[in-house]
């Protein structure tokens, strides 16, 4: 791993949208605490939820921060996008070095976060394989991106929000079957009218995409590590399979664990089983 140059402060969000927590989502945050307590620890959330979000820190000892955003934010996938993509977003955590990502559906298996943090990227995520949430055969690691459980080093995300420039979604005009002028209607939207780190005009692709592949090839500080670098980060799809190329070791963290592979991570991880999730 490169060495990094700053002094790593980090701090763990927890995005939430409701109240009712299923059992798998109350563990989420339980290991969060349990691992990362020593680190800063935030809910972020909705402004309806305040009270809720207060009375949930409470409940774990206060060890547990809140910070609240537009209600709009957290309405479906096309606000937290909006959110992740925003400068406010990023400068609500001033005085830290690095932000760790780790919604509900993660897991936090270790306490690795100083370490990934000195490591000197911009931003880590679970490696994806060729077809993204579906993989085709044979398995072949394709990038790195996932953001349920991700790393991002504050500074260079308010770099790349702070001047205005463009950042070709070249993942989506490129792909599809489209020809003559649909083909050439796709690139001028998908590189030029929706090609900027400005709402409106962002890019319409998930954030992940955004952070992992598109800023990266636009900005060349912005540092992102391959796939094979990011196994012993996170696994997301086909995780026996990464379990095998990352030397049959488990990684920092893991996301969607009950939807990819849930059987995996009960052999895995005794406290899924303790609680009954296996």
């Amino acid at each position: 791993m490169p060495a990094s140059a700053i002094a790593t402060l980090p701090a763990v969000a927890i995005p939430v949208y409701k109240t009712a927590l299923s059992a798998a989502e109350q563990l989420s945050i339980e290991r969060t605490v349990s691992v990362l307590g020593r680190h800063a620890l935030y809910l972020v959330g909705p402004a309806r939820l305040s009270a809720w979000m207060q009375d949930l820190g409470a409940r774990h000892g206060g060890r547990l921060r809140w910070k609240a955003f537009d209600d709009g934010y957290f309405a479906g996938i096309r606000g937290y996008n909006r959110l992740m993509l925003s400068r406010r977003f990023y400068e609500a955590f001033a005085g830290h070095s690095h932000l760790l990502i780790a919604q509900t559906d993660a897991l936090v298996l270790s306490d690795e976060l100083e370490a990934w943090c000195a490591a000197g990227w911009s931003y880590v995520g679970a490696p994806w394989f060729e077809g993204g949430s579906e993989p085709v055969e044979p398995l072949r690691l394709a990038g790195v991106g996932n953001g349920g459980f991700s790393l991002r080093r504050l500074d260079h995300a308010l770099q790349v929000l702070a001047t205005p420039r463009r950042v070709p979604n070249t993942v989506k005009s490129r792909s599809g079957g489209a020809t003559g002028m649909a083909r050439l209607v796709r690139r001028l939207k998908h590189e030029w009218w929706l090609a900027y780190n400005r709402a409106p005009l962002l890019p319409s692709s998930n954030e992940d995409v955004f952070w992992g592949v598109l800023v990266p090839a636009v900005c060349p500080f912005f540092r992102v590590p391959t796939a094979e670098q990011a196994l012993g980060f996170a696994f997301e799809v086909a995780p026996r399979r990464m379990f095998e190329l990352h030397g049959q070791r488990l990684p920092f963290g893991c996301h969607a664990w009950e939807r990819c592979d849930r059987g995996f991570w009960a052999e895995q991880l005794p406290f899924v089983r303790d609680a009954g999730l296996s």
